[in-house]
């Protein structure tokens, strides 16, 4: 498919649907008028449209319901459900971090990481930044990967990476078999579209639902073949 034909069938759908990006409602049709000797005056307000897009959208939700310490529980019910081990840290997470990666010889972080979370690490630690990219070999040697993130959506267990420079580049969560990833109390939202609103929509995102994991035909689930097979997650703050 040609970028004319996809824009071309996004503005069809668009003009369906009776509004623009953003979700403001306009009409389908534009209002116009004529006058003059003769002349018939015309106006079309594309109500039947709005009308549309209004019933679609009547019953979507923006905004979840969970606050508070609720939103947190529920995060890490749905994180556990996934089969990931989650921890709380009310301040300073260099300790449980320290505890998490025990005796790995090595760990790899993106270059905008608080570095005093690696204070109780005594292992070598590896600083994946721009221009200084670690290779897949050299991230594969990595006993694991300690990261931030950029939003954790409760209500799906997810949490999302946006390629920052405390979430790093993707490569690094996916190559070492084990990761950390930090997550603040402040950046916990209910539902998706929370999350989304969130997000830079032209940021290299990575949404992570719990370990690696796949199934074969028998639903024989194997973790670890697409990423890390251990996902440890610090909920920060609270």
């Amino acid at each position: 498919m040609t970028d004319t034909a996809r824009e071309e069938i996004l503005a069809r759908i668009s003009e369906a649907l009776g509004r623009r990006g953003g979700g403001e409602y306009v009409s389908s049709s534009p209002t116009t008028a004529a006058s003059g000797d003769g002349g018939t005056a015309r106006a079309e307000s594309g109500g039947a449209a709005n009308d549309t897009a209004t019933a679609a959208d009547s019953g979507y939700h923006h905004e979840g319901a969970h606050t508070g310490e609720d939103l947190v529980e529920l995060l890490i019910d749905r994180l556990v459900d996934y089969k990931a081990n989650v921890h709380r840290a009310s301040g300073d997470p260099a300790e449980t971090i320290a505890e998490l990666i025990g005796d790995h010889s090595s760990v790899v972080v993106p270059c905008g990481l608080d570095e005093t979370w690696l204070d109780g690490f005594s292992g070598d630690v590896r600083v994946d930044a721009p221009g200084e990219e670690l290779s897949v070999d050299e991230l594969d040697a990595q006993g694991a990967v300690v990261t931030a993130s950029a939003v954790a959506i409760a209500q799906t267990g997810t949490i999302v990476l946006d390629g920052s420079p405390t979430c790093g580049r993707r490569a690094i969560t996916l190559v070492p078999d084990h990761h950390v990833c930090i997550v603040r109390v402040d950046d916990i939202v209910d539902i998706v579209p929370e999350g989304i609103a969130r997000l830079d929509a032209h940021a290299p995102l990575t949404f992570i639902s719990g370990p690696s994991a796949t199934s074969d035909i028998e639903l024989s689930r194997v973790e670890g073949v697409h990423g890390p097979r251990t996902l440890d997650v610090i909920i920060l703050g609270g």
